[in-house]
């Protein structure tokens, strides 16, 4: 009876870590989520319904990104997932941005791969 009850201590202890650790990078996408769409609300002026619709876009793609650096993988599979990644999130901010804030965004990006 002891023994039962270590193991199904030992396997509540590893599920509850596993967990945190779940928890834990869903905070650091959203957080990094939140810069990324208050950076892009400066740039483009973003309403309060396209700001919360930018964060999910953004805390969707942080976590893929999280789970993508995780992976055993080549660096050009990398390489392709983020390529993947990132036209996601330009085709769902083509969608969320007006045509202007769409042109100013896109503008942004080319003046930051010139640095």
């Amino acid at each position: 009876m002891k023994k039962y009850l270590s193991l199904l201590s030992f396997i509540a202890f590893l599920f509850i870590g596993m967990q945190s650790s779940v928890a834990q990078d869903n905070v650091r996408a959203e957080a990094i989520a939140k810069e990324k769409t208050y950076n892009l609300h400066q740039l483009v002026a973003l309403s309060g319904q396209q700001q919360g619709e930018v964060f999910k876009v953004l805390v969707n793609a942080e976590q893929n990104l999280a789970e993508l650096n995780k992976m055993n993988n080549s660096n050009a599979i990398k390489s392709d997932g983020r390529e993947s990644i990132n036209k996601t999130i330009d085709a769902e901010l083509k969608k969320i941005l007006t045509e202007e804030q769409y042109v100013t965004y896109k503008k942004s990006l080319v003046k930051e791969k010139k640095k």
